[in-house]
């Protein structure tokens, strides 16, 4: 599928799983910069026709860890869509990075819905999954082996 086509892609998120959340409020200094680390993945399930992107912030003062928030969102796709990314001669399931960047917006805008409700009512929650363009992390189409690993 080339970054410019018009096929339409039938999708549906079908399972939101928070892989870890800790929560350490009493490390924190007042006045102190905050600097903050995010991770992306994705992975597939060939015979089921699922792709998992999996998104990770890591909320630092000093080094010191004190919000690590990774969650996954599970898509699946229409076996017609799913051929729209398949390349068998490549052996590769190879997203747009268009695409795989919308499904990483979405990940990530999951995730910080995740760590407002873990953070509500407590100190933690003045801190927030920066609402950056989450596409910039994505440099080119993501390509995926076909083949499980073993």
């Amino acid at each position: 599928m080339s970054e410019n086509s018009t096929r339409r892609v039938n999708f549906a998120l079908v399972k939101i799983s928070t892989e870890k959340i800790d929560l350490v409020p009493d490390v924190i200094e007042e006045n102190r910069p905050v600097k903050i680390n995010a991770g992306l993945n994705f992975g597939i399930d060939t015979g089921k026709k699922l792709l998992k992107v999996l998104f990770k912030n890591v909320f630092l003062q000093e080094e010191t860890p004190f919000i690590t928030i990774e969650i996954s969102c599970i898509y699946a796709f229409d076996p017609d869509s799913w051929r729209l990314f398949v390349h068998e001669d490549k052996g590769l399931f190879i997203l747009p990075k268009n695409f795989a960047g919308h499904l990483a917006t979405l990940t990530a805008s999951t995730a910080r819905g995740i760590l407002h409700n873990a953070t509500e009512n407590s100190p933690l929650n003045r801190f927030f999954i920066p609402a950056n363009n989450i596409e910039e992390m994505i440099k080119e189409n993501v390509a995926l082996s076909l083949q499980p690993k073993a």
